[in-house]
């Protein structure tokens, strides 16, 4: 469930990217993104808008991130392309309640599972 400001912030990144209203992947990843203020604030050292890609350098200490955020950003970047992460019940241990809802809305985004 999307809050007006993570709606607010999810359309200016998919804006800013010019992502295909067809591109659920890349949805998928700026709904994560753009539904925790900590990561919006960090979209740069994350996603590379001139190239339209990720950057798994965040991963690797390029960005400073929890566990919560890393767990985060390693579903988004999977969802994304297929970025190898750890099992989902790995991704979503250390989640707080309402970020375990972003990752399964994003999730559903993905798979196109929305209720109509």
């Amino acid at each position: 469930m999307q809050t007006n400001h993570h709606a607010v912030r999810y359309q200016e990144l998919l804006l800013r990217d010019g992502t295909d209203p067809k591109d659920v992947e890349r949805q998928a990843l700026f709904f994560i993104f753009s539904g925790m203020e900590d990561l919006y604030n960090k979209v740069n050292g994350l996603y590379d808008f001139e190239d339209n890609s990720i950057r798994p350098e965040a991963l690797e200490g390029g960005v400073d991130l929890t566990s919560g955020t890393r767990a985060l950003v390693e579903l988004a970047f999977n969802l994304y392309n297929g970025f190898p992460s750890r099992t989902i019940r790995d991704l979503m241990a250390p989640l707080s309640e309402d970020n375990r809802r972003l990752a399964v809305d994003a999730i559903t985004l993905r798979f196109g599972m929305l209720d109509e």
